[in-house]
């Protein structure tokens, strides 16, 4: 058996060469408050790399402009650190993972790679196939936090 790829060399293999690992992901449709989700289609190990949640890499001012211009559905596609706008649908697998503030699976680190920063998601835990990849967007006030609520209270 061949030696395990750190997680950071794997992860800067993927951002490098701005592919996600689709023989160990699929994007598959949840519900129409969730919309699509990101899934294992293997396991991944606690600390692994998942998947870099790609982007355009804009500064403020084009941050701003850009929020007024979008629906405010949109918005939950950018990181504000800098900030990464990932509201284009462009294929890519990041994208998809949605929030889990009370179980995540995942953790958002940012890596530097030639001197521009990335958001790629490691394993928090050991992921089993078939789970959905999750992470805590943080904050508080995302719509879908009270609606999938009603969604789990109504459905039981």
């Amino acid at each position: 058996m061949p030696p395990r790829i750190s997680p950071l060399k794997d992860a800067m293999h993927h951002v490098v060469s701005k592919t996600d690992k689709t023989f160990k992901l699929d994007v598959k449709y949840i519900n129409a408050v969730k919309g699509r989700g990101l899934f294992a289609k293997g396991t991944f190990c606690k600390g692994d790399f998942v998947v870099e949640y790609r982007g355009d890499l804009i500064k403020d001012a084009e941050l701003q402009r850009r929020r007024k211009r979008y629906h405010a559905s949109c918005a939950v596609y950018m990181f504000d650190f800098k900030c990464i706008d990932a509201s284009r649908e462009d294929g890519s697998f990041g994208r998809i993972v949605n929030d889990d503030h009370k179980h995540p699976n995942c953790k958002m680190k940012k890596i530097d790679i030639n001197g521009k920063p990335h958001l790629c998601l490691f394993a928090l835990d050991d992921i089993k196939e078939g789970e959905e990849i999750a992470y805590d967007y943080g904050g508080e006030d995302y719509p879908w936090r009270t609606q999938m609520t009603s969604v789990d209270v109504n459905s039981v």
